[in-house]
């Protein structure tokens, strides 16, 4: 009688415990991806967006830099990133070289698709001048007609941004060859309720690239 209760006890123990462990994993995963307000699949898409183009621009292989910010207080930017190295990997053999997560301080300018300053970009491109592409999170910078006349030989920089009516010098410049952005071409693709990760990405972002029209100012919803 004395073993069988001992034995029921270290079961319950046992039990406890992997309760407990698996009630922390839960909170941590809550805390991590599934804050108030952010849509996971829907980040995760343009993650896989940002995978694709820049895997296909690159031919499947070559190596590249990541430019993002740092995420503790920017939870998409950690679901953006995660989903793009895991679907650079499935894609083909790209080594990522280098991540560069810029610290906002005092000022929480940084947010997917807005915040890197044509400073910090020249800088990036001057150090990572051998890479075969930059990858930015955080925007496209914009740039003057003489910190244009620096990147002729700059690798090949896609970019998630915010701003895609400012996108018209970069890409006659040919200095910014892929971009994905907030949709502006309607009706979207797709159901109304969207169900995969395309489907998400379809109905509220797209792909455009040097020779697309942007729109203007005005024109943006």
């Amino acid at each position: 009688m004395i073993t069988a209760a001992f034995d029921a006890k270290q079961k319950l123990l046992a039990l406890s415990a992997l309760l407990a462990i698996l009630g922390s994993a839960f909170w941590i995963y809550r805390t991590e991806f599934r804050s108030p307000g952010i849509n996971v699949p829907l980040q995760e898409a343009v993650g896989q967006a940002m995978a694709k183009e820049t895997s296909h621009l690159l031919g499947n292989s070559g190596n590249l830099v990541i430019v993002t910010a740092e995420t503790s207080g920017i939870p998409e930017l950690k679901v953006q990133v995660e989903a793009f190295e895991k679907e650079l990997k499935r894609l083909g053999a790209i080594t990522i070289t280098d991540k560069v997560a810029l610290d906002p301080g005092e000022e929480s300018k940084y947010r997917p698709g807005a915040g890197l300053s044509a400073k910090q970009f020249l800088k990036i491109v001057r150090k990572h001048h051998r890479a075969g592409a930059i990858v930015s999170f955080v925007g496209a910078p914009h740039l003057s007609d003489a910190e244009l006349e620096q990147l002729k030989s700059a690798p090949k920089f896609i970019a998630e941004t915010h701003s895609p009516e400012k996108l018209v010098n970069l890409f006659e410049k040919k200095v910014l060859l892929a971009a994905v952005v907030p949709r502006y071409e309607f009706p979207a693709p797709g159901p109304r309720k969207p169900r995969t990760r395309s489907e998400w990405f379809e109905r509220y972002f797209q792909v455009v690239a040097p020779g697309k029209d942007l729109p203007k100012q005005d024109e943006l919803p």
